[in-house]
């Protein structure tokens, strides 16, 4: 469902720094897969180049069979919306806005009304149905990783994209956050891509794509046991 051929991204300045020099691979439908490697390995690059939050320098990528780096800037931003799922380190709730407002929001920049009913069921779904009034400062850091997951899914993506999602969270909340999207994956069959820097993380996916300093070093199957 996602291919990368010889992707590459080099970040422009006096001296170019490449973050990226020209990695291969595939993800299939359904798959739950690890992006891992040491910082600067160039994983949250690799992300934010799945996610189409930024621009390539070089190769082809492929999602759902579209070249999506052919889209214009407008097409870009529907795809996102439309077909895929991003959920942040830092959680990127809106501070003013309720649990169930936070999970809604896309569906309404998506279809200009929000989907009110939806998003509380996946609040219900992530195990936060008597939450959904509480703002996030009213939330311990796992609950509000999980809103942030159910609203990457308010549009029904057919891949979820997470950026070291547990970094920030206690050991307790990090496997809490773990085994949600082990669950999503397995009931759902939901595909996710996630990037970690935790060995122990490997336990839940079915891959891991290791990368070292932006090249891509293995790809490896993973034995899960969690």
């Amino acid at each position: 469902m996602i291919k990368a051929e010889n992707l590459k991204k080099t970040y422009p300045g006096k001296v170019p720094t490449p973050a990226l020099k020209g990695v291969t691979f595939e993800i299939q439908r359904g798959e739950f897969v690890a992006v891992m490697g040491r910082s600067g390995s160039g994983k949250s690059t690799l992300l934010h180049q799945l996610g189409l939050l930024d621009r390539p320098t070089g190769g082809k990528l492929f999602i759902n069979k579209k070249d999506v780096i052919a889209l214009s800037d407008e097409e870009k931003t529907k795809f996102r919306l439309s077909q895929l799922g991003y959920v942040f380190q830092e959680y990127a709730l809106i501070a003013e806005f309720s649990a169930l407002e936070n999970v809604y929001l896309p569906s309404m920049a998506l279809k200009g009304i929000p989907d009110k009913e939806r998003a509380a069921e996946l609040l219900r779904l992530v195990g936060l149905g008597d939450r959904l009034d509480h703002y996030p400062s009213e939330l311990s850091g796992g609950e509000q990783q999980r809103v942030a997951i159910a609203r990457a899914l308010i549009n029904n993506p057919i891949a979820l994209l997470a950026d070291e999602p547990t970094a920030n969270l206690d050991s307790t909340s990090a496997k809490t956050v773990l085994s949600l999207f082990k669950r999503l994956n397995k009931d759902l069959k939901q595909t996710i891509v996630m990037v970690t820097h935790e060995p122990e993380d490997k336990k839940y996916v079915h891959r891991v794509i290791w990368l070292s300093d932006g090249l891509l070093e293995a790809i490896s199957k993973s034995h899960s046991q969690a």
